[in-house]
């Protein structure tokens, strides 16, 4: 169900504090995994709590986007600076590591994987630190979703709750932490009554 649980207001996000929090609120309710963007105290804490760790495949396809090609794809894309072969080579080998993840058949997405490094020398020196260093070392994290189609491959749910409940905005018109809790508690009500079917919270 697309409901949040849970939230907290922290000074610091730390190891403790996240891991505290998580142990917390999910205390009285069944874990089977957690899928989350890709801060590495992540991977120590949910293996602590005993879940699965799914990481976020939008979030690696970003983050290799704006390693490769920078904030702005287009403008990369028509800088007459980088020889058009480049950029096409570039395109060609991003899409093929994006197809390894778009799949739920993992004996498909290790083939992938495969018929990729067999081209290893031949792709460009930053996607390769991305193999090498990411998705080689973060495949089994990377393909929970393949083994349970109930697991999300994303966390796009978490990111849409909290792009409606913008933080800037919130600091902006709540000056103090009971403003701001009051809000995100009403705010949490209604996202819940939107999208839990529940009864809509009366003032």
């Amino acid at each position: 169900m697309n409901i949040p649980i849970a939230e907290e207001i922290a000074k610091k996000i730390d190891y403790t504090t996240v891991y505290n929090f998580l142990k917390s609120v999910l205390a009285d309710k069944p874990l089977i995994t957690i899928t989350t963007d890709h801060k590495r105290m992540y991977n120590s804490i949910i293996e602590k709590l005993g879940a699965l760790h799914q990481l976020c495949i939008f979030h690696l396809f970003k983050m290799i986007g704006k390693e490769m090609i920078g904030e702005d794809v287009y403008d990369r894309l028509k800088s007459k600076t980088i020889p058009y072969r480049d950029k096409i080579k570039l395109c060609i080998y991003f899409t093929k590591i994006k197809e390894i993840f778009r799949t739920y058949d993992l004996n498909v997405a290790i083939n992938r994987l495969n018929k990729l490094l067999d081209k290893y020398d031949d792709i460009s020196r930053v996607l390769q630190k991305w193999i090498r260093k990411k998705i080689i070392p973060d495949f089994e994290r990377l393909n929970i979703f393949m083994r349970d189609g109930s697991i999300p491959k994303t966390n796009n749910q978490v990111e849409n709750y909290y792009r409606q409940t913008d933080p800037n905005q919130i600091k902006r018109k709540y000056k103090t932490y009971q403003g701001i809790l009051a809000f995100l508690t009403r705010k949490m009500e209604y996202w819940t009554s939107k999208h839990g079917k529940i009864q809509h919270p009366t003032s």
